[in-house]
């Protein structure tokens, strides 16, 4: 193995472990409940502290993408993990009563502890765009599983080695514990990935000339017939990656260095800003982030509220950690492996059976809203609950999976803006629908005249607005693959 190849290896490793610790918003339901227990916030108070997080993440992109262009991916990982560090300290000592237990101030340290994350996996993924070019789903489908798992890691660790106990004021110091344990964690790995991650020389995808002629005519004249389309791009750089691969005589693993050579970095065909969200592929994609991702996401941070709701029996405080703690790393565990595997099957798909993966956002909507429509009729008691956070994580996993892999058909340079700008549609739609859960939570609450909410009557109205959003999502997707006409295999051969 050459020097090359070990420092790819590297950066790919690191890329996986710094996304591992940039998902605080998988994490934040497992520390999530003690902070409400602790501090006694009403229903829609928790709402707003428990998808700050994610709102952080989200509307940060814009300011994160303007980071890593300007300023390099050592900086705005360094100031990365300083934020981060800060923000668990702060929580923590809010958590010991040192500070003011303001929900707001809560909301605010998770905000930025989000945004600080952002930015650190908004890096991870521009580095495996940059130096993985030939398998974008793969390498960005492991890194967004990666980040998915960590709801998984950190919920084990805290079901293993933070188990609750009380102080001789009978407060839980585990939580306390927990929230130091990670906040030095993800501080450590993210300063370790700024000195390792970016941009890696000589790693630039190149074709013989006489190879590269008849492929820049051909896609020259489709460019022009549809100016200012993800489509005329997406389906030449597909065509152009495969036979970077399928050139006989040249082992895929000598292209880069192939003699008498041409980079076809500075054709790439770079769009952003209104060009992006006008174009039907790019605007799908956003609603598609704004209610799948956001609807997934207010399951995953109100789970703990689904099972003692929908119990039967009466739960010590270990028995609902535990049971929290094990549905979030099936949670984490499904979305993963949905990364993995649809981010590869992407790729596998797009090359040699010319499927565009815009499909595989169209079936996760399918799934979605299959799900939304079956789960308030099915689900009496919480051991029925299992099936759907599987299905909800399996469509989650798909679109976080593919979604940077679609943005980068925009452009490589500039994939962090873009992909910045979407991240803005997660986070509005999380915060929309779990205003939703906590307005029908609460409803249903006052009604049954009690502290907890008991029954699927206290969540069924917004599967039901799942389900129709998600249909929506549906109609929408199926009318911008015919539109830019990817229902047909594209030819994945000159």
């Amino acid at each position: 193995m050459n020097n090359r190849n070990i420092i790819l290896a590297a950066s790919f490793l690191t890329a996986l472990l710094v996304a591992n610790v940039s998902g605080p918003q998988y994490v934040y339901p497992t520390f999530g409940p003690s902070l409400a227990n602790r501090f006694h916030w009403s229903s829609i108070e928790n709402s707003v502290v428990g998808t700050s997080v994610f709102v952080g993440v989200s509307f940060s992109g814009p300011l994160c993408a303007y980071l890593v262009e300007n300023y390099g991916f050592r900086i705005t990982l360094t100031i990365s993990a300083l934020i981060t560090s800060i923000c668990t300290f702060l929580l923590s000592a809010t958590y010991q009563d040192r500070l003011p237990s303001s929900y707001l101030l809560c909301a605010f340290y998770l905000v930025c502890m989000g945004a600080s994350s952002a930015a650190a996996y908004i890096c991870t993924l521009d580095s495996q765009a940059y130096n993985f070019k030939l398998y974008r789903g793969m390498s960005m489908g492991l890194t967004s599983a990666s980040l998915g798992i960590s709801g998984l890691v950190f919920s084990q660790i805290n079901d293993k080695l933070f188990k609750p106990k009380g102080d001789q004021d009978g407060h839980d110091n585990s939580t306390f514990e927990f929230l130091i344990f990670f906040g030095c964690t993800a501080a450590a790995v993210t300063f370790l990935g700024s000195f390792i991650l970016g941009p890696i020389e000589h790693t630039k995808h190149e074709l013989p000339l006489a190879e590269q002629q008849p492929l820049v005519a051909s896609n020259s004249a489709n460019y022009a017939s549809t100016a200012g389309s993800v489509y005329s791009f997406s389906t030449s750089s597909t065509q152009y990656e495969e036979e970077v691969q399928d050139v006989k005589g040249v082992p895929s693993k000598n292209v880069i260095n192939y003699p008498k050579n041409i980079q076809i970095e500075d054709e790439e065909t770079n769009l952003s800003g209104l060009t992006v969200f006008l174009d039907p592929v790019g605007f799908s994609l956003c609603l598609s982030l704004f209610i799948i991702l956001g609807l997934g996401y207010v399951y995953l941070t109100n789970v703990g509220g689904l099972l003692i709701s929908l119990s039967t029996d009466h739960l010590t405080p270990n028995e609902t950690q535990h049971l929290r703690n094990l549905h979030i790393s099936i949670f984490s565990v499904s979305n993963c492996v949905s990364r993995a595997v649809f981010g590869t099957l992407s790729d596998i798909f797009q090359r040699r059976i010319g499927i565009h993966r815009m499909w595989f956002i169209w079936f996760a909507a399918v799934g979605l809203m299959t799900s939304m429509v079956c789960l308030p009729i099915s689900v009496s008691s919480d051991k029925d609950l299992m099936t759907y956070s599987v299905t909800i994580a399996i469509v989650y996993g798909i679109v976080f999976a593919i979604a940077p892999a679609i943005i980068s058909e925009f452009g490589i340079k500039t994939f962090a803006r873009n992909w910045g700008w979407m991240l803005c549609a997660p986070a509005i739609g999380s915060q929309l629908f779990n205003l939703v859960f906590g307005i029908v939570y609460d409803r249903e609450l006052s009604r049954q005249g009690g502290q907890v909410c008991h029954g699927m009557a206290c969540f069924r109205n917004t599967f039901i607005i799942g389900a129709i959003a998600a249909g929506l999502c549906l109609f929408i997707i199926t009318a911008a693959i015919y539109r830019k006409g990817i229902y047909r295999f594209q030819s994945t051969s000159n």
